[in-house]
């Protein structure tokens, strides 16, 4: 595995510290290496889980481990194989990071280049069209999850990227003579039915006493709410209980469909109480549907004042599961699950609906609400494996959790020790609270070893890191000041433009070639202007500072090991000094300060910085226990867990069994 870099900036990589590692591998599962004899290794693991946590970084989780805070963790360690670092693929986002995980190739070959991607073919679209990279649309590769189909395991992914919409899996399992029954798929994120929501006392009402047909519903002071979710409309009535000697607003009852009991769908009695440690003061779950969707909704009542003058009542958000099952099957998992992922911290924390937050004088209240969220989050997801495993008794499962990707966002930019906004004496404070995400998520990971029984593997990965940063970088405000792009107010004249950072990625230039719809450079001129391109890139300043902002540059065919050279590929992907984030969007400003006060957490970087490693963990049976092997790639990981299912690995994939991870 080698990598060569654009022209004139090897000497800049060498400065930066970028490692190259070669690995040992099993090429088709019948070599040996280390020592290691194919033949003694238990192939046919009875049971694998893959389960990813987005955004995990190696570095937290390295320091996490070291101090003993991840015991379930610690326990997958003990069992297996602990590889120092995974390097993502490269953008290292997301799509891009599961596509390579899932498939065993990179961007070249299973076409996610970015979270999103262009639409082709080049002739019959232009080069500001693109699509989304988290759907199975833009997948040009096999999964694991159909390679494993096809050799006769049953499969079950509860969470993955890639599955929506299901006609492409649909379809393989057709063409392949596959039994539809043996792989089972579930997604939720595209098919939100009702956004979370937090109600205050500004949206109390006096109450409509005779109505809710209850004594205590005259007591003096109660109030009403009436919230619409999806299709359904809820009623909350504010009382006094007059069983509670405390004298004022203490309790809240919610009706769905009617205040009238007797014509009401459901009801639950909740009282206040602040965060804690259990999910005990949610209300009962009602069931929301939107046309043919349906999930469930929880009410939770942290705070009323009891004059009224104060409330904070949370409504979860609602996500209907779609999928390859039958609509009983969705039906039953979806209520044995209890409800999908619904996001905690962009949107509600976030916006300061839970509270303000620490950096902005709070006590904690705020960041103690979003665990409690979590923590229910992570309830339903043990609910979930639990089912599945005991329903469908899977041979291969996959499954995700986004939280650790939304905490690293809103938070490492002040717990980053090498950012630029990092400060000792919050960190202090966060540092417990972001820990505590990754301390629910173990409590999952234990349940899902438990999943994997005696005679199973559990597989840990993630699909990139996490990096701190303060500024964003606009490399299209370069490429237009050195007349190499031209906008008509915030939109890409593509008539006039010879090169841009397409809307579907912001880690690399595309040249806006003859062979694109609405393109203009002649394969003669390619050159050229990619040269125009290295230099405007390599040129540009911090206006504010006067720093240097790109650091490196590469082409794609020179970049050996990377996979970036394909059709959904860009011409020049380009690394930045330290705190700095790349935008696409046109903007008049080169650079522009994160407006947060703590910065904030990215990744997309250059996959060989350690800011950028994401984690890879296999334990189980048969596994050379204990072991750590060096840095492994993610396109190794499909590869390896065939091999420990005693199947070929997916169709198109590029990398190989990893020797090490055998006894």
């Amino acid at each position: 595995m080698g990598l060569r870099l654009g022209r004139g900036m090897r000497r800049v990589a060498a400065a930066s510290g970028i490692l190259l590692t070669v690995l040992v591998v099993i090429g088709g599962g019948s070599a040996t290496a280390g020592g290691s004899s194919a033949a003694t290794v238990p192939r046919g693991l009875k049971r694998v889980i893959l389960v990813s946590w987005d955004g995990a970084p190696d570095w937290v989780i390295d320091k996490m481990l070291a101090e003993g805070k991840l015991p379930n963790v610690a326990r997958l360690v003990a069992s297996g194989v602990r590889a120092e670092a995974s390097r993502p693929a490269w953008p290292s986002k997301t799509a891009c990071g599961h596509a390579a995980i899932w498939t065993g190739a990179y961007s070249d070959v299973n076409g996610i280049s970015g979270n999103w991607v262009p639409q082709l073919p080049k002739a019959q679209h232009t080069l500001l069209e693109d699509r989304s990279g988290y759907h199975s649309t833009g997948l040009t590769a096999e999964p694991l999850w159909i390679s494993a189909a096809r050799a006769g395991k049953k499969v079950v992914v509860l969470s993955a990227t890639h599955t929506f919409p299901s006609d492409r899996d649909r379809k393989a399992l057709a063409e392949a003579g596959i039994p539809g029954d043996r792989l089972k798929t579930f997604s939720g994120f595209e098919s939100k039915i009702a956004k979370a929501t937090v109600l205050t006392s500004a949206d109390l009402r006096p109450a409509a006493v005779a109505e809710w047909k209850l004594p205590t519903a005259g007591a003096p002071g109660s109030r009403e709410i009436v919230v619409e979710v999806a299709e359904s409309k809820f009623y909350g009535l504010v009382f006094d209980d007059p069983s509670d000697p405390v004298k004022g607003l203490d309790t809240l009852l919610i009706r769905q469909g009617s205040r009238d009991p007797k014509a009401a769908i459901a009801e639950s009695t909740i009282r206040p109480r602040e965060a804690t440690d259990d999910i005990l003061s949610f209300s009962e779950r009602f069931r929301i549907a939107k046309g043919s969707l349906f999930g469930f909704t929880y009410f939770r009542l942290f705070d009323l004042a009891p004059d009224g003058s104060r409330m904070t009542l949370y409504q979860r958000g609602v996500s209907g599961l779609q999928g390859l099952a039958s609509a009983d099957e969705i039906t039953a998992y979806t209520s044995a699950y209890g409800g999908f992922h619904d996001e905690a911290f962009f949107g509600l924390y976030d916006s300061k609906e839970l509270g303000p937050r620490l950096w902005e004088g709070g006590d904690g209240t705020a960041e103690r609400r979003v665990l409690e969220l979590v923590r229910l989050d992570v309830e339903f997801r043990i609910r979930g494996i639990q089912y599945a495993a005991r329903t469908w008794n899977p041979d291969l499962v996959f499954h995700y959790t986004p939280t650790t990707d939304s905490a690293g966002h809103l938070w490492i930019g002040a717990l980053d020790p090498e950012g630029r906004r990092y400060d000792p004496a919050l960190a202090e404070k966060l540092w417990p609270v972001y820990e505590e995400v990754f301390r629910l998520e173990d409590r999952w990971l234990g349940h899902l070893i438990d999943a994997a029984g005696p005679e199973g593997a559990v597989c840990l990965v993630s699909d990139h890191g996490m990096a701190a940063t303060d500024a964003f970088f606009f490399p299209n405000a370069v490429l237009e000041h050195a007349g190499l792009l031209a906008a008509t107010g915030k939109t890409i004249d593509l008539a006039r433009t010879r090169a841009c950072v397409p809307p579907w990625s912001d880690f690399f230039v595309t040249v806006n070639g003859t062979e694109r719809l609405g393109g203009v450079v002649k394969p003669a001129d390619r050159e050229a202007v990619l040269l125009e391109v290295e230099e405007a890139l390599l040129s540009a300043r911090d206006p504010n500072t006067g720093r240097r902002i790109v650091r490196a540059v590469f082409r794609p065919a020179e970049t050996v090991g990377l996979g970036i050279d394909g059709v959904a590929c860009g011409d020049l992907y380009y690394d930045l000094m330290p705190g700095y984030y790349p935008f696409s969007r046109v903007s008049s400003h080169i650079v522009e300060p994160d407006k947060s006060a703590i910065g904030s957490g990215n990744h997309g970087f250059f996959p060989f910085r350690r800011s950028m490693q994401a984690i890879c963990i296999v334990g189980g049976a048969g596994l050379a226990a204990g072991r750590t092997i060096g840095p492994v790639r993610q396109i190794d990981i499909a590869p390896t867990l065939s091999y420990l299912l005693g199947i070929p690995p997916p169709r198109d994939a590029r990398g190989h069994a990893i020797a090490d991870v055998m006894k």
